[in-house]
């Protein structure tokens, strides 16, 4: 069966705001603030710096023990619980409570606390198991921070209920618990199934969490084995004032047989290579980039061109959301900016805090 991204291809005009609208805890995404264990719904005023290109140097941030990854993310866990989040729930009490509840859940299933934590790496891999079939896999975070080994292990342990099973790999033991549901890593991130979730310590301040191929794959990595790519590292590092920063290879299989209703927009998505992107924070709100790498400036002339015919196609979708949502992702809409640079596409979203809290409210 072919996939129809038609629809889907308008939508995502406007679909990226809602990487920071935290949403009710029944599956999808949310994120929160720590401040004596809880979340609070108001967050701190935060001065705007200029977003800068560049790449950040790290000691290490948790790549060096990422695996081979086509997709991976960066993330400063400090500003998303303490600056990020709160300005988005701000005088939202009620999602602030969802999201202390997400957190609290995921350390009682597994006894990791996303607050002991300052920054995580995330790695994952797309697969084609078939013909027009992605799959997520070998998804791996590792996590830096300040824990106590053994009372990580314990809880962990503990909230396992005899599910349980550990394993030596490379030198390192390797937790595997059965958790056979849906779960947000961390509490934060979005809702996937799992089967089995793996954790291992790697040293004093830093942990990889993930499915055990994951786990596994992150283990060879610290060792030098395996690594992730230093370009897709480096594509995922060039905000340095990101509050996540990430960077990716699209698999020529990820966009064959694509149903768009021409074959024109189907081979200006095909020519999409690698992408790049981060979220932070400005004076007024939050900034949201979006690069999409093609293979020559032609090509990202027509992507451009493409996406800009789709934006301008988007109020006939819009019109099924009625009242302040319509008009508040007709706004997101009209404040997305296309533009070209040699052969990226690249796609740039302001959104005011204003807008963000209201989002919050009314979806």
């Amino acid at each position: 069966m072919k996939r129809n991204y038609y629809a889907p291809a308008l939508m995502a005009l406007v679909a990226a705001a809602n990487l920071l609208i935290p949403a009710p805890a029944n599956g999808q995404q949310a994120g929160g603030r720590a401040t004596d264990a809880t979340v609070k719904a108001k967050g701190p005023a935060v001065s705007g710096a200029a977003v800068k290109t560049v790449v950040k140097t790290v000691a290490d941030d948790g790549t060096l023990s990422l695996p081979a990854s086509d997709a991976v993310a960066l993330i400063d866990m400090r500003r998303l619980l303490t600056e990020a989040v709160p300005r988005a729930l701000v005088n939202d009490a009620a999602r602030a409570a969802e999201v202390n509840a997400d957190i609290e859940q995921f350390k009682t299933r597994t006894g990791i606390d996303a607050r002991a934590f300052d920054r995580v790496a995330v790695g994952a891999q797309l697969t084609n198991p078939s013909a027009n079939v992605t799959k997520i896999d070998n998804v791996v975070a590792i996590a830096h921070g300040t824990f106590d080994q053994a009372a990580l292990v314990a809880s962990g342990k503990l909230a396992a209920k005899g599910k349980h099973q550990e394993a030596t790999y490379g030198g390192k033991t390797v937790h595997i618990f059965n958790i056979n549901d849906r779960v947000k890593l961390f509490g934060l991130m979005p809702s996937i199934k799992v089967n089995d979730l793996a954790l291992s310590v790697l040293d004093a301040n830093t942990v990889a969490v993930g499915d055990p191929a994951g786990v596994r794959a992150a283990i060879d990595a610290r060792d030098g084995r395996g690594r992730v790519s230093g370009e897709l590292v480096a594509l995922a590092r060039r905000n340095v004032n990101a509050v996540i920063g990430f960077g990716g290879v699209v698999p020529p299989s990820l966009t064959k047989n694509l149903d768009l209703g021409s074959e024109s927009i189907a081979q200006s998505i095909a020519s999409i290579k690698q992408f790049y992107g981060s979220v932070g924070t400005s004076a007024d709100g939050f900034d949201m980039l979006t690069v999409l790498r093609t293979g020559s400036a032609g090509d990202a002339k027509t992507l451009s061109d493409t996406l800009t015919s789709l934006k301008q196609l988007a109020p006939l979708f819009l019109a099924q959301l009625s009242g302040q949502r319509g008009k508040l992702a007709q706004s997101a809409v009209n404040s997305l900016k296309v533009t070209t640079e040699g052969s990226e596409v690249q796609l740039r979203l302001a959104l005011a805090q204003s807008d963000i809290a209201q989002a919050v409210r009314v979806f």
